[in-house]
């Protein structure tokens, strides 16, 4: 008897966990990769596939017959019983093709876009009745103008970032909204890092809380969440949210009910169903407010992290309810603390004495220090995510959260003296112990 096959689209970053999951728990693996994603290629591991199928075009086209046919068409024949994105520019297909061959496996087609378009995301939220950051969609300058007079926001702090990219880039922050006619611009029209086009623009008030992200899996419309870690970033030149470090956090802290509560009907409001989640939430003093949900696993080593903090993560709970697992459980117990410290340079230079960050793994709490960057490499201005992972991580993780916290300041103190002129890090923007 053959074994039922789950099919992977873009399985890049932490999206490779997937197959070798699924292949101890006695599935077959078919990935399916696009044209694009080329920063994330190293991540692709051909040999966890049965089969490999490739998509002609990148996740900017539009899905045409041309494109499609020839995919399902094989994938017919393999009778798969899952379709699941494995990064942010596998969403978009993986819905199509989870909606035609899984469909009680799948999210509501009639709201796919909105699981990857952010302003399609924002006003699917608000018809919710949910609240939202005010913000507009946009390609046009013009009409940002008449929106600030309209709004009142005119001369107030604005985030400007682009509707259809992920990991922070092209996120920018505009003190009294100085230069968002530019940066509209400029990202109209334009091609992200992972080498996609870039179509609309979004303008929102700059919104100032505590960040979390929630991770979710999905089925049959209930939500789990597998964890909740909370976010420290900073802004520095212009550019905004470049993470610091995220903290996994307990499930039933004080404020989470309200925080989750949101998240859900976030979730409902954008049709999520099947799957694996990754929602980022700011909570104000109005209350939680969306930053944005991405349909996927989170990227990097955060199922990693997870699994130390919780003996889980959400990779593998989908895995064992494709494998027959009724009883999901809806929440997760923090068995310890886990603290992820990302690095960042100030400016642009070549790096030298890197051998410093050896210090770190002395700490009680290191558990793993991965440095990417060697002396003499040229690094440039640490702007986004994706230039923070080349850098490389820290990670702390302890039963005792007052050994992690004091570890995470040393950590900051030991990488601010090697590597490049103002060191490996750049104080986060403070947020309550």
């Amino acid at each position: 008897m053959s074994k039922p096959v789950v099919v992977i689209v873009e399985p890049y970053s932490s999206g490779n966990m997937y197959a070798p999951a699924l292949r101890r728990a006695g599935f077959s693996t078919c990935g399916i990769t696009l044209r694009s994603a080329a920063p994330l290629a190293a991540s692709f591991r051909a040999a966890d596939f049965d089969h490999h199928l490739e998509y002609g075009a990148d996740d900017a086209a539009p899905i045409t017959p041309q494109l499609l046919d020839p995919v399902l068409d094989r994938l017919r024949e393999l009778a798969p019983v899952a379709v699941l994105p494995g990064e942010q520019h596998g969403v978009r297909l993986a819905d199509r093709l989870a909606a035609e061959l899984t469909p009680d496996r799948a999210n509501l087609p009639e709201l796919a876009a909105a699981r990857w378009h952010k302003g399609e995301m924002y006003a699917a939220v608000a018809a919710a009745g949910l609240p939202v950051v005010e913000g507009l969609c946009t390609r046009d300058p013009d009409q940002v103008a008449d929106w600030l007079r309209a709004s009142g926001l005119t001369g107030r702090d604005l985030v400007v970032k682009p509707a259809n990219a992920s990991g922070t880039d092209g996120v920018t922050l505009h003190p009294r909204g100085a230069g968002w006619r530019a940066a509209v611009s400029g990202l109209a029209g334009s091609v992200s890092r992972h080498g996609i086009q870039l179509t609309d623009v979004v303008v929102q008030e700059h919104v100032t809380g505590v960040e979390y992200a929630v991770d979710t899996f999905s089925h049959d419309g209930a939500h789990t969440v597998t964890d909740i870690v909370r976010y420290r970033k900073r802004s520095t030149g212009g550019r905004m949210a470049i993470y610091e470090s995220m903290e996994f956090v307990p499930f039933d802290a004080p404020g989470h009910a309200e925080l989750l509560r949101y998240t859900e009907r976030v979730l409902d409001a954008l049709g999520v169903r099947f799957g694996v989640a990754h929602t980022e939430v700011m909570v104000t003093d109005r209350g939680p407010l969306l930053m944005e949900v991405n349909a996927r696993p989170p990227g990097g080593a955060q199922p990693w992290a997870c699994q130390l903090a919780t003996g889980d993560n959400l990779i593998d709970r989908a895995v064992r309810y494709l494998g027959g697992q009724a009883a999901i459980r809806p929440d997760y117990d923090l068995e310890m603390t886990v603290l992820v410290v990302f690095f960042a340079v100030r400016s642009a230079g070549r790096i030298s004495g890197i051998d410093g960050l050896n210090a770190i793994t002395e700490l009680p709490s290191c558990c793993h220090l991965k440095i990417n960057v060697a002396d003499g490499d040229e690094v440039p201005e640490t702007l986004d995510l994706m230039d923070a992972h080349k850098l490389g991580v820290a990670v702390l993780a302890h039963p005792d959260p007052a050994q992690v916290r004091a570890d995470h300041l040393e950590v900051r103190r030991i990488a601010s003296r090697v590597g490049r002129p103002g060191g490996f890090t750049i104080d986060p923007v403070p947020v309550a112990p």
